[in-house]
C-alpha cells in the first residue's frame, strides 16, 4: 500500500518531486562544512592507536615527549661542487630564522647546524655537499594543519633576506613533505576524474539515449545525490564518523557508475511501458516492475561496500560504508527523482525517447542463441579464455611504496632519493625500539640488557646503525673498559704482576737464606763476627762463653730457617698467581670465553670515570629508569618492502633474545615510518583474507533473498571472483610486464575485489531477474536466450557507464590509481562482453539442465492495468508503433 501510495505520488506531482530534491541539495550543499579538509584529516588516523607502532609512539610521547613527533620534514641545503663556508653561515642563519618568532605551531624544534657539535656533523653529508635541517611536526603528514605549515616553512627561503648564496639548491622532502605532495596528487585526481567522468558519461549517454535532454535526466540525479552524499558525511564526520581522503573520490566514481546505472535501469523499463498519452501511468507500471530488480543490484552494491567497514584497516572500513551511504542516497534519488523527470520531459518533449523507444537490433539475441546452441561447449571456451590472466591474477605481486606511487618528477620524491644517496638509506626515517620494564633500567642488570640488545641488533646485515644509552654514539667503544672481559683483563695483568712480583720475592728470600747460611759457616769455622750480634732478646744470656756461642748460632740458624719458609711461600704464591693467569688467558683468548664475558658492568665509579655517560642515560633512560629508548637506523630504502621486512625481522628476533635474556624482564614495541608501514601491510593482507569471504557472502545472500535461486546465485558470484582473477592478472600483465613496474600498488587488488564483486553482480541481478521471468514463460533455453537478448542493451549500457566512471582514473597522477581504474575497465568489460551474455548463461544452463523440456509457448493477456511485454519477441515495445510516431509527430 505504502509503496503504491509512492509511485502514485511520484508519477502524479513530478514537479514537487524534483522541486524539493533541488531545494535540499541547494541547502545541504551551501550549508554544510569542507568535506574534502575533513577526509585529510581523517587520513592521518587510518592507523588505529592499538596497533603495535602507534602504540609504541604513544610511549615515546609520553616517556620523551621532548623526542616525539608525528611527520618529519627535512630542508636540505645541497652544492654538488662541496658546501662553502658561506653555505654553512647561511644555515645556521636560516635554521634560527625557521625558529625564531612566528614559525608554525606545528614546528616542535628544529635540528640543524646550531643544536651542537656532534648532531651538526651527523647531518652533513661524507662527501660535505650536502646539509640537512631536519623539522619535527606535531601532527600527522597528510593533515591540512601540517600542510599548511609546510606552506608557511617553504616560503621562508624566498624572502630576500634569507635568499641562498649563487648555487645553492634548497631541497624539501621528508614524510611530511612527501605527504604534502600526495595529498595534492589526490586533490588532482578527484577533480580530474569528476570531470573526466561527467564528459564519457555525457558522450556514452548520448550515444545510448540520443537525446540531450534525456541523457541529463541520470547526470541531474547523480549531481543532486552527490551535493547531499558530501554535505551529510560532511557533518558525519564532524559528529565523529570515520573518513578518509578516498572517499570524494570513490563517491564520484560509484555514484556516477552504479548510480546512472540505476537511472538507466528505470529509464529502459520506462521505455518498454511506454505511453505517450499517459506519461505518470507508464512510470506507474515501471516503478511497480522494475523495484524489486533495482533494491537487488543497489542492495548487492551497498552490502558490499558497508562490509567493508568490517576490515581493521581504516583507509578501508572508513571508505566502504560512507560510499554505502551515498549510494542509498542515490537509491532514493533513482525511485524518486528520476522518475519525476522522465514523467516531466515524457510530458514536455516526448520526442527525447524516439531512440529509447525504437525497436531492437535482436544482435544480443543472436549471441544468446548461438552460445546456447552449444552450451557446454561455449562455457568451457569461455573458462579457457579467461583462466590463463586469472592464473596471473592470482600470482600478483604487490608492493607498498608511497615514492613510487607518486610521479617521479615529484619534487620531495626526487629530493628524498638524492638525500638517501648522501647518507645512510635509514636516516631519514630511523626507528625506535622502546623498552619498557618493571625493573629499574639504570641498574647494571638493566644496563647490561640495554647494551646487549644493542650490540645484539649491530650484528643484523640490514641495521646501519643503533644508538642506545651503552652506546649514544652508536659504538660501543666508549664503554668497552667496563665490560667483564675487559675488567677481567685487567685482573690478568695484575695477577702477572704480583706472579712477577711473588717469582722475585722467592728469589730474593732464598739468596738471603743461603747468604746467611755461608756467613754463619765462616763465623763458626774462623771465630769471626761476620753477621754482628743477633737480634735483641733473641737469646738468653747465658753465663760462659760456649753458652753464648751456642746461643747465637741457634738465633741465626732458625733465621735461615724462616728465610727458607718464606721463600717457598712466595714460590707457592708465584705458582697459584701462574696458574690463576693462565686460566684467565684461556678463557679471555678463547672466542667463546669472549664471548661468555662480553657483558657490560656499569657501577658509579664507571659513571664517575666517564660523566659522558650520565648525558647518555639522560636521553636514553627515563627518570624512572622503566623506559629505554634504542634509535635504529635501516641500511634499507625508507618504505621499501625490504625495509618493512626488516621490521618483521627486529620485531620477532628482539621479542626472542628478551624472552630469553637474563637480568629484568622486559617487553618491546617499535615506532617509526618503517614500523607503520609494516603494521600496514599485515592489516591490509588480514583484511584482503577478511574480505574474500565475506564480501561475497554478504553478497550471495541479498541475492540468495531476492532471487531465491541458490545455484543461479553461486553461479553469479563464482564469475565475479573468476572476472576479479582476470582482471588483475590483465593489470600485471600491462604494468609489471609491459611497462616495468616493481608490482601492483597494494591497494589495487583490495578495491578492485570490492568494486567488482559488488558492482558488477548488480548487472547479473538484471539479467537473472529477466531470466526467471522468461523462463516461466518460454521454458528453460529459450527463457535464457531472451533473457539475453531483453537485458543486452541495458547491461552493455550500463557497463559502458561504469567503464567511463573508473576509466576517469586513468588520468590521476598516482599510479595506484591508474592501475586500479584499467583493471575496472577491464573487468567491467569482460564481465558485459564474455560474462554476462555467455559464461553466465550457460553456466546456469548446466546447473539446470534437467529442467530443460518442451515449454508450451505462453497466452497473451492483456492486462488492463499494464501493457502485454512479456511474449514480445526482441524489445518488449516493438509494437508500438503509433504511439511512437504520435509523440515524434
Amino acid at each position: 500500500m505504502v509503496s503504491d501510495t509512492r509511485r502514485t505520488f511520484v508519477s502524479r506531482r513530478p514537479g514537487l518531486i524534483v522541486g524539493l530534491w533541488l531545494a535540499l541539495a541547494v541547502v545541504i550543499g551551501l550549508a554544510s562544512p569542507n568535506l574534502t579538509r575533513l577526509a585529510a584529516e581523517g587520513q592521518a588516523r587510518v592507523l588505529g592507536e592499538d596497533v603495535e607502532s602507534r602504540r609504541a609512539a604513544a610511549e615515546i610521547a609520553k616517556a620523551w615527549p621532548d623526542e616525539a613527533y608525528e611527520s618529519l620534514a627535512v630542508l636540505a641545503l645541497y652544492r654538488p661542487e662541496g658546501l662553502t663556508p658561506k653555505d654553512r653561515e647561511y644555515a645556521s642563519r636560516l635554521a634560527r630564522a625557521l625558529e625564531g618568532p612566528g614559525k608554525p605551531s606545528e614546528l616542535l624544534r628544529v635540528i640543524g647546524p646550531n643544536s651542537g657539535a656532534e648532531v651538526a656533523k651527523r647531518l652533513v653529508s661524507r662527501d660535505g655537499t650536502m646539509m640537512m635541517v631536519a623539522l619535527p611536526m606535531s601532527k600527522a603528514f597528510v593533515s591540512p594543519s601540517t600542510q599548511e605549515a609546510i606552506a608557511r616553512l617553504r616560503a621562508m627561503p624566498v624572502q630576500p633576506d634569507l635568499a641562498p648564496p649563487p648555487g645553492l639548491q634548497i631541497l624539501w622532502t621528508g614524510d611530511a613533505v612527501i605527504g604534502r605532495d600526495y595529498m595534492r596528487n589526490v586533490d588532482l585526481s578527484l577533480h580530474r576524474a569528476a570531470a573526466a567522468t561527467v564528459v564519457l558519461l555525457l558522450l556514452v549517454l548520448l550515444a545510448v539515449y540520443r537525446s540531450f535532454l534525456l541523457a541529463m535526466v541520470p547526470l541531474v540525479t547523480i549531481g543532486v545525490s552527490l551535493v547531499i552524499a558530501r554535505g551529510i558525511l560532511a557533518w558525519m564526520a564532524q559528529a565523529g564518523w570515520e573518513i578518509s581522503s578516498l572517499v570524494e573520490l570513490f563517491l564520484v566514481a560509484v555514484l556516477f557508475g552504479s548510480g546512472t546505472d540505476f537511472c538507466l535501469f528505470i529509464s529502459w523499463r520506462y521505455a518498454e511501458s511506454w505511453d505517450v498519452s499517459n506519461p505518470a501511468k507508464a512510470m506507474d507500471t515501471t516503478l511497480s516492475r522494475s523495484v524489486l530488480a533495482l533494491l537487488t543490484s543497489a542492495g548487492t552494491v551497498i552490502v558490499g561496500f558497508s562490509l567493508m567497514g568490517t576490515n581493521k584497516f581504516r583507509l578501508f572500513s572508513s571508505t566502504g560504508p560512507s560510499v554505502a551511504i551515498g549510494l542509498a542516497l542515490t537509491l532514493a534519488a533513482t525511485l524518486t527523482l528520476t522518475p519525476a523527470l522522465l514523467v516531466l520531459l515524457a510530458r514536455h518533449h516526448p520526442r527525447a525517447f524516439r531512440g529509447m523507444t525504437a525497436p531492437s537490433s535482436g544482435f544480443w539475441e543472436r549471441v544468446g542463441q548461438r552460445a546456447l546452441a552449444r552450451p557446454v561447449l561455449s562455457w568451457i571456451g569461455a573458462v579457457v579464455v579467461m583462466a590463463p590472466l586469472a592464473f596471473v591474477g592470482m600470482r600478483t605481486k604487490v608492493v607498498q611504496d608511497l615514492l613510487t606511487e607518486m610521479p617521479p618528477a615529484t619534487p620531495s620524491a626526487s629530493a628524498f632519493k638524492l638525500i638517501a644517496s648522501k647518507f645512510d638509506p635509514g636516516v631519514l626515517a630511523p626507528l625506535s625500539v622502546v623498552l619498557k620494564s618493571k625493573a629499574d633500567l639504570h641498574s647494571s642488570e638493566g644496563l647490561a640488557l640495554i647494551d646487549d640488545l644493542s650490540r645484539y641488533l649491530s650484528h643484523f646485515h640490514h641495521i646501519d646503525e643503533v644508538r642506545s644509552a651503552t652506546q649514544p654514539l652508536g659504538s660501543p667503544d666508549l664503554l668497552n673498559q667496563a665490560r667483564i672481559s675487559a675488567r677481567l683483563s685487567a685482573i690478568r695483568q695484575g695477577f702477572g704482576q704480583l706472579d712477577e712480583g711473588a717469582g722475585e720475592l722467592e728469589k730474593g728470600l732464598s739468596e738471603a737464606a743461603v747468604k746467611l747460611r755461608a756467613a754463619l759457616w765462616l763465623e763458626s769455622k774462623t771465630g769471626l763476627s761476620i753477621l754482628g750480634p743477633p737480634p735483641a732478646g733473641s737469646t738468653k744470656e747465658k753465663s760462659g762463653t760456649r753458652k753464648t756461642a751456642v746461643g747465637k748460632e741457634d738465633a741465626r740458624t732458625r733465621q735461615v730457617g724462616a728465610l727458607l719458609k718464606a721463600a717457598e711461600g712466595a714460590g707457592r704464591i708465584a705458582e697459584g698467581l701462574g696458574r690463576a693467569k693462565r686460566e684467565l688467558e684461556t678463557v679471555l683468548d678463547d672466542p667463546v670465553g669472549r664471548r661468555a664475558l662480553d657483558h657490560l658492568l656499569v657501577n658509579r665509579a664507571t659513571i664517575t670515570d666517564h660523566p659522558e655517560l650520565a648525558r647518555s642515560f639522560a636521553t636514553y633512560i627515563t627518570p624512572d629508569g622503566h623506559y629505554a629508548r634504542l634509535d635504529v637506523a635501516q641500511g634499507e630504502q625508507v618504505f621499501s618492502a625490504g625495509a618493512m621486512n626488516g621490521v618483521d625481522l627486529l620485531n620477532r628476533k628482539i621479542k626472542e633474545f628478551l624472552a630469553d635474556a637474563d637480568g629484568p624482564e622486559a617487553t618491546a614495541l617499535i615506532a617509526g615510518s618503517d614500523a607503520e608501514s609494516a603494521d600496514v601491510r599485515k592489516m591490509t593482507h588480514a583484511d584482503q583474507l577478511h574480505s574474500w569471504f565475506v564480501i561475497p557472502a554478504g553478497v550471495f545472500f541479498v541475492l540468495l533473498i531476492s532471487l531465491r535461486d541458490l545455484l543461479g546465485c553461486m553461479n553469479l558470484v563464482a564469475t565475479m571472483l573468476l572476472t576479479y582473477a582476470f582482471a588483475l592478472g590483465a593489470t600485471d600483465l600491462v604494468f609489471v610486464t609491459g611497462l616495468g613496474a616493481e608490482g601492483l600498488d597494494w591497494k589495487v587488488p583490495y578495491f578492485l575485489f570490492v568494486v567488482l564483486v559488488a558492482v558488477g553482480v548488480d548487472y547479473n541481478v538484471f539479467l537473472m531477474a529477466r531470466l526467471h521471468e522468461e523462463a516461466s514463460l518460454w521454458g528453460l533455453r529459450p527463457g535464457i536466450i531472451r533473457a539475453v537478448g531483453q537485458t543486452g542493451g541495458l547491461i552493455t549500457s550500463a557497463a559502458a557507464i561504469t567503464a567511463c566512471s573508473f576509466a576517469s582514473f586513468l588520468t590521476s597522477p598516482l599510479v595506484s590509481l591508474r592501475q586500479l581504474g584499467f583493471a575496472l575497465v577491464v573487468g567491467i568489460t569482460i564481465d558485459a562482453l564474455l560474462v554476462r551474455p555467455i559464461l553466465v548463461p550457460c553456466g546456469h544452463w548446466l546447473l539446470y539442465r534437467q529442467r530443460d523440456q518442451p515449454h508450451p509457448s505462453p497466452a497473451v493477456e492483456s492486462d488492463p492495468a499494464e501493457p502485454a511485454a512479456a511474449p514480445q519477441p526482441s524489445h518488449s515495445h516493438a509494437d508500438q508503433p503509433s504511439e511512437l510516431a504520435a509523440a515524434t509527430d
